[in-house]
């Protein structure tokens, strides 16, 4: 499983989520993100036809389920394990979940419902879904897609992330992108605006 865990970016697994792995086939990380390419894929036609509460922990799970279901099987749970690209335990995931889709739900019925304003609560809770990083691996990408859904129930256009670039692989975009999250951590999150709509 060493071979899942070099990309610079990618969270480490620990030796019980490494050993989840469904498909025994896969040996490279490339292989491993085809199959999860796949399985995502499979999750966003699930998505797109049907109208659910996006803010809602339930669905949350049930997505990254959908999205990673046929690759991990620890897909759709919280993590077991302390990461450390996040300062949060795993002990502490449901909590913090809950308190991100509800307080998202309450800026957003706070708000004018304005463009500008709606597109920084969704990137604001893009931000908190990766910085919270509720699941073992997955996390940018369940966000990512979370974050689509939402703003389709909120009437936005969907965000472009640089221009529809490649945010798994290495590369300037996924530098770009990886940055504005760094500095949203610090409660800076002109970056991230500017980034998820470029």
């Amino acid at each position: 499983m060493k071979l899942f865990q070099e990309e610079q970016g990618n969270t480490p697994l620990d030796e019980d989520e490494s050993e989840g792995l469904i498909p025994p086939h896969l040996s490279t990380r490339a292989e491993l993100n085809q199959w999860e390419a796949n399985n995502i894929e499979s999750a966003q036609e699930w998505a797109t036809q049907r109208i659910s509460e996006v803010l809602d922990v339930t669905f949350l799970g049930e997505l990254h389920q959908r999205m990673f279901g046929m690759t991990w099987e620890w897909a759709g749970s919280y993590r077991k394990s302390d990461k450390n690209i996040t300062p949060h335990s795993w002990t502490q995931v449901p909590t913090l979940m809950r308190d991100l889709v509800d307080n998202t739900r309450a800026q957003y019925d706070a708000s004018s419902k304005a463009g500008t304003e709606v597109d920084e609560i969704a990137a604001r809770f893009h931000h908190g879904l990766v910085h919270i990083h509720p699941w073992a691996s997955g996390n940018g990408r369940h966000a990512r897609l979370a974050t689509e859904l939402l703003l389709r129930q909120w009437g936005r256009p969907p965000f472009t992330w640089g221009n529809g670039s490649d945010l798994v692989s290495g590369g300037e975009p996924r530098s770009a992108y990886l940055g504005s999250l760094k500095d949203a951590d610090r409660g800076d999150f002109a970056s991230l605006i500017r980034f998820v709509r470029s």
